[in-house]
């Protein structure tokens, strides 16, 4: 549970060069002391009606409780809600010092306040000292070792932060303290800061003020977390559309290009007449060649292979495989064309053909020369 305590500013003041306040201060004190009901968090009783707490010996003063005020910010009035690394700055016009000790039935520590208006403040009488810390509560009612009953115990105390304020609950023993309800007539006064003007309400009020600026603070912070949500959705769908946009162009590209390879008629018919042709001239060569399946590169080089068998074929470039291909078909054209003439003078005299089983570069060649050496009879060339 968040309370508060308060105590008195000691009068040995001390001045740095800088201007800054240093001043021994007794922070805490142990006993019974009395806190609203309000503060305590009790909706079953009014909200004014007196709440007595213990706080033993034991606890005030443990090592947990004394170290835990070490170096802990010194505030101006209480601030709405507990000091931490992300409101120091707004709220802290000071420290602690490194080291808390006991001094009777109280804490003591020095202060250093660094703020002007603080220390303006404290030299014109905000003298006393408000504890903001949290404790265990321990509702179990008894009677202290001096004889004085109590409503509940504080355990596990730790603080947070001292406050400057108007009244301190510890009462004048301890000058830098909590804020005490007013017994007189019920009511306890507290200040609060609202856009910089100071302003002393209901210690209620202000505890309604506390929780209103956390829960405002609250929806600030989810409606940051909303719009960064918000945002960060937005950019992975903006992402999203980019990477279709990109795939889109992507397909249409491939699209295009396939569009682009796709053989026009004319195109076409040329591609199946070559085909044509080159199958006619692998099968000229080679009748007993099984061209099927196989494209134009793959027919020539077994063709050559087949007919030229002292070509290496492995060292051999695609257009030499061409060119002997071209040259065979040449060859057996010439060897056609010379064995059909012959054989019709052969039928035209009457004569026997007589099958002719050499080589067919031998016929070939021999045949050349004889259309050579007939040439100057005016034959045909």
């Amino acid at each position: 549970m968040f309370l508060k305590d308060r105590l008195d500013i000691n009068s040995e003041r001390k001045y740095t060069d800088e201007g800054f306040l240093v001043v021994p201060a007794r922070i805490s004190r142990m006993g019974i002391q009395e806190y609203l009901a309000v503060e305590m968090g009790l909706e079953d009783r009014q909200p004014d009606d007196i709440v007595r707490v213990y706080r033993p010996e034991e606890e005030v003063f443990s090592d947990l409780s004394l170290t835990s005020f070490s170096n802990k910010p010194v505030t101006n009035s209480h601030p709405p809600v507990l000091v931490n690394a992300s409101n120091a700055k707004e709220y802290s016009v000071g420290h602690a010092g490194p080291t808390v000790t006991r001094d009777g039935c109280f804490a003591k520590s020095d202060l250093f306040i660094i703020d002007a208006n603080s220390i303006a403040d404290i030299e014109s009488g905000k003298a006393e000292l408000s504890n903001g810390y949290t404790a265990d509560i321990d509702w179990t009612p008894g009677v202290s070792p001096d004889g004085e009953q109590y409503d509940a115990v504080q355990r596990n105390i730790k603080g947070n932060h001292i406050a400057i304020v108007e009244r301190g609950r510890a009462g004048r023993d301890c000058r830098v303290a909590d804020q005490l309800p007013d017994l007189g007539d019920r009511v306890k006064m507290a200040k609060i800061t609202i856009d910089g003007v100071d302003y002393e309400v209901s210690d209620q009020a202000a505890q309604a003020v506390g929780k209103l600026h956390t829960r405002l603070s609250d929806a600030e912070m989810s409606a940051k977390e909303i719009e960064k949500e918000k945002k960060a959705k937005e950019d992975e769908a903006e992402e999203a559309k980019k990477a279709a946009s990109k795939t889109e162009d992507s397909l249409k590209a491939k699209l295009d290009d396939a569009t682009g390879k796709v053989p026009t008629a004319d195109a076409l018919d040329k591609l199946v007449a070559d085909r044509t042709e080159l199958v006619d001239k692998a099968r000229r060569i080679m009748p007993e060649v099984e061209w099927k399946g196989k494209d134009d590169a793959t027919l020539m080089k077994e063709v050559v292979s087949a007919k030229c068998t002292n070509v290496q074929m492995d060292s051999v470039s695609t257009d030499y495989i061409k060119v002997r291909f071209d040259i065979l078909d040449e060859s057996v054209q010439g060897v056609n064309d010379l064995d059909a003439t012959f054989r019709q003078e052969a039928a035209n005299k009457g004569g026997t053909i007589v099958e002719d089983t050499r080589p067919v570069h031998v016929i070939a060649r021999d045949k050349m020369l004889e259309r050579n050496r007939n040439l100057w009879k005016g034959g045909a060339k």
